[in-house]
């Protein structure tokens, strides 16, 4: 029989004991993985908090660029202290640089909120890769100690080299699609002097944004000579003192636009022409210009520490000092972004008025046809009020279009058959017409802007010290010459300095009064002394009627003509 072995049974602790007899209890892995921090973000108080992430709810859904600062009808108010007239084009001027504004403060609180959710993307990675690095120690470091760095350098170069190259992008669904708002650009059509880019000169004081001003009688096509295009652009960098960022959110107004048309030429390549179109076409619409700046002023500095010697005398020795070159200085080179400046082009289209008329108006021939002037200098031409009704701002009267021309019906048809490609018609989205300036207009430019030519002058002869004056008749008779001359309110100058002229050169005198009769020609312009004021003031009450109108307080005038002579009485014996 054979012998039955009985197993004893080792207890479980005793086994456990044996094997690990030779291993000090340790607790720092313990301590170190208990402060784990779980994954699921829905399972309640997780400690962290971030001061940046958006919340959810209605009262984080509106909208939190803020209240605009002015608004169209601010800008067009304080444009109307300046310039007179031109209702409608101040509209839609001020319309068109107020969402130009907006779109900048659309852009700035688009670029912070980019920058604060990168931020907090960059803090999510960073917490989550401590957390991965907490929870994942391999379990060779308990037995041998140190070789953690091995085995994570060993998954980095595993990680490197099964790394591909996406070429596809995939949408995050997690964000709301960003709107973009395009630009609208600007064209200005009107005859000389009647306030084009004075209005331009006017807003662009009332907001915070780089303006320039350039002359397109000057750009030529590449490779010839003149200037380049992109000449406005670094213009504009001049003016915004070099800021890349606010030159690209800038406004360049292209004056003189008209005088790039096409023109029949010789040789068959208009240079100042049509290749100037072309090279404004991706400049308007949105491209990346590299301007190159020479810095100068070590250059400078150089040349003011040692003059430049030069020997006028002709001879050709070469002993004494020799004129040194200046200094060249480095080149800094800048890339500007023009999607965002807007462009505002002005012109007179001189002949546009023409190839409009021959477009809307009826034919003058057969029997029953309407008789319609074709020139729009001495004859208004008839234009049917339907012909207006889809223009904006207008009137209430509407069957009133006095103060409407045959430019105001310009359509990109016109432009093309006045020279322009339909590309360069396409990128422009607006476009206004200035109307003329009648006599009433040319009146009211003379008194009542705040830097009125009245105003000016009066300032002027105050520095002689003189007190200059003039009666409503002889305004209303400048007004009426400057009408004839149809330059706009340049004719006014050119008024005011062919009457004022000999008071100018005969200054100083006390007082100077200018009436209709010096301003037409049948007598100077009268002059007195310090006891004249009383003669001054009968001579403005006899010419303007102030004291032989019925119902009319002859006293009230006087007492208002004394105060302003007053007051200029004490400007000029201060010295003012």
């Amino acid at each position: 029989m054979r012998p039955v072995l009985v197993k004893r049974r080792t207890p479980f602790l005793a086994v456990y004991a044996l094997r690990y007899r030779c291993r000090p209890l340790s607790t720092s892995t313990a301590l170190r993985i208990a402060p784990r921090r779980t994954t699921d973000f829905n399972s309640g108080f997780t400690s962290s908090y971030d001061p940046n992430e958006e919340g959810r709810g209605p009262m984080f859904s509106k909208n939190t660029i803020g209240v605009p600062q002015f608004y169209p009808r601010d800008l067009k108010k304080g444009v109307d202290e300046y310039v007179v007239g031109q209702d409608r084009a101040k509209k839609t001027i001020s319309s068109v640089i107020f969402n130009h504004y907006q779109n900048v403060r659309r852009r700035q609180y688009q670029e912070e909120q980019e920058r604060k959710r990168e931020e907090r993307l960059m803090r999510q990675t960073i917490a989550r890769d401590r957390n991965i690095r907490e929870r994942d120690i391999h379990p060779v470091e308990d037995e041998f100690p140190g070789h953690n760095d091995s085995i994570h350098s060993m998954h980095q170069a595993l990680q490197r080299v099964e790394h591909k190259v996406d070429f596809y992008l995939p949408e995050d669904t997690s964000r709301a699609p960003i709107v973009k708002i395009d630009k609208s650009n600007l064209l200005l059509i009107g005859p000389t002097g009647v306030g084009k880019t004075y209005i331009l000169e006017t807003l662009s004081k009332k907001i915070n944004v780089p303006f320039t001003i350039c002359d397109c009688n000057s750009f030529t096509q590449a490779g010839y000579i003149g200037q380049d295009v992109e000449t406005c652009i670094e213009r504009l960098l001049i003016e915004s003192n070099y800021d890349v960022r606010a030159t690209e959110q800038g406004i360049v107004v292209l004056d003189e636009f008209d005088k790039i048309a096409k023109r029949e030429t010789m040789n068959g390549r208009d240079v100042s022409g049509e290749g100037v179109q072309q090279a404004l076409l991706k400049l308007v619409e949105g491209t990346k210009v590299t301007i190159n700046v020479k810095d100068n002023r070590s250059a400078s500095s150089s040349r003011s520490a040692s003059p430049i010697t030069t020997n006028y005398t002709g001879s050709s020795s070469t002993s004494g000092p020799q004129p040194t070159p200046p200094p060249t200085g480095k080149v800094d080179q800048y890339t500007i972004d023009t999607s965002n400046i807007l462009f505002v082009m002005c012109g007179a289209f001189v002949g546009l008025d023409k190839t409009i008329l021959n477009r809307v108006s009826k034919s003058s021939m057969g029997f029953g046809s309407e008789i319609r002037s074709r020139t729009t200098t001495d004859n208004k031409p008839d234009l049917s009020p339907e012909l207006f009704s889809h223009l904006p701002h207008q009137p209430s009267n509407t069957s009133d279009t006095s103060s409407l021309t045959a430019l105001d019906l310009t359509a990109p048809e016109d432009l093309q058959r006045f020279g322009f490609i339909p590309e360069l018609i396409g990128r422009v989205h607006n476009i206004v017409a200035l109307s003329p300036l009648s006599r009433s207009d040319l009146l009211r430019i003379l008194t009542e802007p705040r830097n009125s030519l009245v105003a000016q002058y009066t300032a002027l002869f105050q520095t002689y010290p003189s007190n200059l004056f003039f009666t409503q008749k002889a305004l209303e008779a400048i007004a009426e010459r400057a009408e004839k001359a149809q330059t706009g309110a340049r004719a006014l100058k050119m008024e005011m300095e062919r009457v004022l002229a000999e008071a100018m050169f005969d200054a100083p005198t006390h007082y100077v009064l200018v009436t209709e009769a010096a301003v037409r020609g049948r007598e100077k312009v009268g002059y007195w002394g310090k006891d004249g004021r009383l003669e001054v003031e009968r001579l403005i009450r006899e010419e303007d009627g102030l004291g032989g109108v019925p119902g009319q307080d002859a006293d009230a005038g006087a007492r208002e003509i004394v105060s302003d002579l007053g007051g200029y009485r004490e400007a000029g014996q201060s010295g003012a």
